[in-house]
């Protein structure tokens, strides 16, 4: 069931009031011998049975879409969104109203009827065909980052026999989803930092070569090393040949993100500058994709599960980055976050190749000193400095030298 149906008080006093008046009719006509009394107290019993029997069937055979579907949106594109509902009754709904409630996230164009900081209510003028299906568009802009979803929705009309309002609850949890990712915000100084190991990705040029992947062999130079001849293929030739090995390397971006601000007394407050470290990691993912560089995420809110903080594995790709936004954007502003240290400690017992590290809010001393044990370990590690509308790039363990400012 998809309704839950209430006449309202108000409908039902009315019908309390004819049938009393009704009785007092009967009680006069039967005393006062008025047989014409009868024939307005059967038209007054006609009238309320007909409307018992449309209250029972009005909006029975009403159903209203609810297939699972998201809108993936950046700041700013615009979307029309489908509210389709069908109708197996002979009975139509006229003159209706269709309400339901949408995050601030996303802001309606149209039928907008009251609105606060969280959410915003919309009011459409619905009128639903007997036998039919109906369908009307209603525009939508997204505003920020986050997802949100069709709340308190209802649909309320007027009885069409006495107008009465009558009002019909949504009872199931609505699938539909409007996801707005982050607005990404530029890293300056990122495109110069590279930092390239042994690994699995083949390239071109690569200073690593993979000494088991064997791709063919080629005339042996004085400058080629002894252990590099192919015995097999020289003798098959009889020239000496020396192995070409397929060339890789290992480029992956590890993206650590502390949500919390530093606090005097040791609590946990989620950072003011908040949607500037989540739209630096956007940017961050983004231009990680389009060089090809796999990476993952490191962010210290709070979620259920094992770790219990939010983890992106380790990935590249369109299909990755979708991901990677689609994970900033469920990020709440003020989600619950865990304290930066359990991240710190489980990202480093994770780490077992060399990669490039990027640290994203307030640093600590325990920052420093974890960044010290990185670079020591010949890993690349860097602080994204917030600087308003952009970001630069500093080494964790120096109070100078910020990389990307002139």
């Amino acid at each position: 069931m998809q309704w839950r149906k209430e006449l309202g008080s108000s409908l039902t006093q009315s019908y309390d009031k004819v049938l009393a008046f009704s009785l007092i009719l009967l009680f006069t006509s039967l005393v006062f011998n008025r047989s014409a009394a009868f024939i307005m107290i059967g038209a007054v019993v006609a009238f309320v049975s007909f409307s018992l029997i449309y209250d029972r069937l009005i909006g029975k055979g009403l159903t209203f879409q609810n297939e699972k579907h998201a809108y993936k949106m950046f700041p700013g594109d615009r979307i029309e969104v489908p509210l389709s509902f069908e109708n197996q009754s002979r009975l139509p709904i006229i003159n209706g109203r269709f309400q339901f409630k949408v995050g601030s996230e996303v802001q309606g164009e149209k039928y907008v009827v009251s609105q606060g900081d969280e959410w915003t209510r919309y009011e459409v003028p619905l009128t639903v065909v007997e036998r039919g299906k109906t369908e009307w568009y209603v525009p939508f802009e997204a505003r920020r980052r986050g997802v949100t979803i069709l709340r308190d929705i209802h649909y309320s009309f007027p009885h069409l026999l006495n107008f009465h309002e009558i009002f019909l609850y949504y009872l199931p949890f609505h699938r539909l989803e409007f996801i707005v990712y982050p607005e990404p915000l530029p890293v300056y100084g990122i495109e110069e930092r590279n930092h390239m190991t042994l690994g699995s990705q083949q390239a071109r040029l690569s200073p690593f070569e993979d000494p088991v992947s064997p791709m063919g062999t080629r005339d042996y130079t004085s400058s080629d090393p002894f252990h590099r001849i192919h015995w097999k293929a020289s003798a098959r030739k009889q020239t000496l040949q020396t192995k070409v090995l397929e060339k890789n390397w290992d480029h992956t971006w590890s993206i650590v993100i502390n949500l919390t601000d530093p606090s005097p007394g040791g609590h946990l407050n989620v950072a003011s500058n908040i949607e500037a470290l989540l739209s630096y990691a956007a940017y961050m993912c983004q231009l990680a994709t389009k060089k090809g560089y796999p990476f993952e995420l490191y962010i210290n809110a709070r979620k259920i599960g094992t770790p219990p903080f939010y983890y992106l594995p380790e990935g590249n790709g369109k299909e990755h980055l979708q991901k990677a936004l689609e994970f900033i954007a469920r990020i709440k502003a003020r989600e619950l976050v865990i304290s930066f240290s359990v991240v710190l400690h489980r990202f480093d017992q994770q780490l077992y190749k060399p990669k490039t590290v990027f640290l994203l809010g307030s640093q600590s001393e325990e920052v420093r000193r974890y960044a010290h044990k990185w670079s020591r370990q010949k890993f690349r590690v860097y602080a994204v400095q917030d600087q308003g509308d952009f970001a630069t790039l500093q080494d964790p363990l120096e109070k100078e030298g910020v990389y990307g400012q002139s």
